[in-house]
């Protein structure tokens, strides 16, 4: 049997995403996802210096530092809590790099494409900075498209860093011992729990579908498939929130969710608490110093 020589070259590699199946790339997806969960997992123990608090204390002071950077105006001052956000990722043995990656990445650019246009003149009147063609940004537009967006992200930096550097039954420990209703922290616990099983089981039926699937399908059959498979997630949600909520009644739930994290606070946690109470009183202070 003969053949051409150009039969025996090596086939041209192809580009990433090319070449795998709809449910090859949606199992591949869903298994990058379960992996982020498992791996803040992974993130929370780590020796670090956040990790290390009573997440009781954590869980305040990090939510006053993000409502302190909304009180807060001017742009240096809110940078300056931004380099605070990566100063406290490295202390807490965290990727500075990916960290500001998703701050920066996801509520960084979402805040400047809200805010971009207000900094149009027809908006904000005042002394043109920017000119291109029939726009024009004013220097006062762009002043508070930054000081916005600087609140965004520094606010979002504090929120990734409680998420990060706990687990989340050490923080729905601390929300039941800070007095959050309990059905409040009875839905994040199953939210949570439910969201993670959902995950793993969309990531199966994708990967059993490859597994028995030798074509690729066309565009209409995948999109039939995936708009079926989404019903079925739907209804298997259903089913199993009202099975799990029947097993809790049948075992005593009386809508608190118990725990068994102890709770302790230590001379590091009070300095820790201190220290950020000043430091959010002087940035405020500050702020109002430079305003007036």
């Amino acid at each position: 049997m003969s053949c051409r020589l150009a039969d025996l070259s090596p086939a041209k590699p192809r580009r990433r995403g090319h070449g795998r199946s709809l449910a090859r790339r949606a199992a591949d997806a869903f298994g990058r996802a379960v992996g982020q969960v498992l791996e803040n997992e992974d993130l929370a123990v780590r020796p670090g210096l956040l990790q290390r608090l009573d997440p009781r204390v954590k869980l305040l002071t990090l939510v006053l530092f993000a409502v302190t950077a909304s009180l807060v105006h001017s742009v240096l001052l809110l940078a300056a809590m931004i380099v605070l956000t990566l100063a406290l990722a490295a202390t807490c043995l965290l990727s500075v790099v990916s960290f500001a990656r998703k701050v920066w990445g996801s509520a960084g650019l979402l805040a400047l494409l809200i805010a971009l246009p207000s900094a149009l003149s027809i908006f904000t009147p005042g002394p043109t900075a920017l000119s291109l063609g029939p726009v024009t940004l004013t220097e006062p537009g762009l002043m508070g498209v930054a000081t916005l967006v600087a609140r965004v992200v520094a606010s979002a930096g504090f929120a990734l860093l409680v998420v990060w550097t706990s687990r989340w039954s050490d923080l729905l420990r601390a929300l039941s011992a800070l007095r959050m209703p309990d059905v409040v922290v009875a839905t994040l616990a199953m939210t949570q729990k439910q969201i993670l099983t959902l995950l793993r089981t969309t990531e199966q039926i994708h990967l059993a579908r490859e597994s028995r699937t030798l074509g690729r399908g066309t565009t209409r059959e995948n999109r039939a498939w995936v708009t079926d498979r989404m019903a079925f997630v739907v209804r298997k949600s259903m089913k199993t929130a009202d099975e799990v909520y029947d097993a809790m009644l049948s075992r005593g739930f009386s809508g608190a969710m118990p725990s068994l994290v102890a709770l302790h606070m230590r001379p590091r946690d009070w300095a820790w608490g201190a220290a950020s109470l000043l430091m959010c009183v002087g940035l405020v202070a500050a702020d109002r110093m430079i305003g007036s």
